[in-house]
Formats: structure tokens, C-alpha cells, sequence
């Protein structure tokens, strides 16, 4: 039986201000399901840049589980939180074990 994915593909992240250097964040997926945690960096860091460090391995993981290569789109909600519209832009084929030049 194939395992579930721990999640669904993405849809939405809300990122929070840094405070005591750490920013909170929690991204949706298509099936309802969803995550929160923090990135550690510090709160005076652009936020262009934890926007990067947030999304780069949502995004690997993603194609990894789900194999859907992912972009975002961030706006500001308030002074303090933004938003990440998340899109599919390909479908690649997921990584699958097997050794080196097979079906060659």
C-alpha cells in the first residue's frame, strides 16, 4: 500500500514579523491539511529574505512528495504578516529509488 504524503500540495502561507529572532509562519495545502512553525533568523533580517529561506524547501519538498514544482506571490496583509499565494507551474515526475541509467 503506497504511504499517504505527510500533507497536500500547498496553497496559501501566512508569515508573521520576527520577534526575538524567529518568524512564525503556517501554510495551507489543497487538502485542507497544513503546518506551522518558525524560521530562525533574525528579526531585524528583510523580509524578502525569510520569504526565501520559507518557501525554498517547502517548495523542494513539495516537488519531492507531490512531484509539482511550485511558485509564490507575496503581498502584505498587514504592517506585521504577509501572504504567499502559492501556484503550480509543471508537473515533474517524482523521485523514484532505482539505480543510475536505468531505462536507458
Amino acid at each position: 500500500m503506497k504511504k499517504r504524503p505527510p500533507f497536500g500540495i500547498p496553497r496559501e502561507i501566512i508569515l508573521l514579523a520576527g520577534r526575538r529572532d524567529v518568524w512564525p509562519y503556517t501554510f495551507v495545502a489543497d487538502d485542507s491539511s497544513g503546518a506551522c512553525g518558525k524560521v530562525a533568523m533574525p528579526s531585524d533580517t528583510a523580509v524578502e529574505e525569510v520569504q526565501v529561506a520559507l518557501f525554498a524547501p517547502l517548495a523542494d519538498l513539495t516537488r519531492t512528495v507531490h512531484g509539482v514544482d511550485l511558485e509564490v506571490a507575496w503581498s502584505c496583509l498587514t504592517p506585521d504578516s504577509w501572504v504567499g499565494r502559492i501556484r503550480h507551474v509543471a508537473v515533474t515526475e517524482p523521485a523514484q529509488a532505482g539505480g543510475v541509467g536505468e531505462g536507458r
